[in-house]
């Protein structure tokens, strides 16, 4: 069960109306997970006076609406008038509003597609990987918006969240789309890497022979595969595993123990926090 939440203000008679997105919000808790929801799309035409108006009236804030005035009249950026509202209304934590606060910062001055794909890349790179991937694929149909290069990346990144939930079939299909389109090596090296991670080895070398072509690239792979295997072991041998060897081998059963168990209740944690997100 969620923890309770105590709204401020009163449910609107009247929602708010973002007509480029066109989303209506009722209350303003709703607008607040509409930015950040949304963050990698807000620019400075979200914030009006009609907005404030009905922040004041509508949710009975004249507080926060002379506020958002004070903010608009000063052509303060996006970025700073979010966490503002985010801060008052404070269904929001720390990080959270940090994290909208930065969204929005990326995606700044850039085209539309450039702010979804900033908004479907920030998701990347902390690891949501399902998020992700509807952002990517809701691009992809609107494909006729897009230039091939920049498709090409949209399909990469598409390929490296589907990766990180071990779809490898799925990812090298992206990665090699990623590849003809825009013709990064990077994206074939990966490409590759999934096929090499989806099947067995003689499957993989078969592969290899009906595609000579992918030769010269097969082989840079296997450097970096050789020299990651390296930095593996060389950072397990000094990691919380390596003690847990060692009291284990060293016959110390109550030290293993108790390293065992934190090590699974970080592992548990990181977990949960992962699928809280997705």
């Amino acid at each position: 069960m969620g923890k309770a939440v105590l709204c401020l203000g009163q449910y609107a008679k009247i929602p708010y109306t973002f007509e480029k997105t066109r989303t209506r919000v009722f209350c303003i808790e709703e607008l607040c997970f509409f930015f950040r929801e949304n963050a990698g799309l807000v620019d400075a035409s979200f914030f009006t006076k009609a907005l404030a108006d009905w922040i004041g009236e509508q949710c009975a804030l004249p507080e926060l609406a002379a506020r958002l005035r004070a903010l608009i009249k000063g052509k303060e950026k996006p970025e700073t008038i979010v966490p503002q509202i985010l801060e008052y209304v404070g269904i929001c934590s720390e990080k959270e509003i940090r994290d909208t606060q930065q969204l929005i910062r990326l995606s700044a001055d850039v085209s539309l597609p450039e702010k979804q794909k900033a908004r479907a890349d920030y998701f990347l790179e902390n690891r949501r990987f399902a998020m992700a991937i509807r952002e990517y694929r809701s691009m992809l149909a609107q494909k006729e918006n897009l230039i091939p290069s920049f498709e090409g990346k949209i399909w990469h990144n598409l390929g490296v969240a589907q990766a990180g939930l071990f779809l490898f079939r799925k990812a090298a299909d992206s990665f090699e789309k990623a590849y003809r389109l825009a013709g990064a090596q990077e994206s074939l090296l990966v490409f590759l890497a999934a096929k090499r991670m989806r099947l067995s080895e003689q499957e993989y070398l078969a592969f290899l022979t009906e595609h000579g072509e992918y030769y010269e690239a097969s082989l840079k792979l296997e450097e970096q595969v050789t020299a990651r295997k390296e930095a593996w072991t060389d950072a397990r041998n000094s990691s919380r595993i390596a003690s847990i060897r060692s009291a284990f081998f060293a016959g110390e059963e109550e030290q293993c123990g108790r390293l065992m168990q934190q090590e699974t209740g970080r592992l548990m944690e990181a977990y949960q926090d992962y699928a809280a997100e997705e």
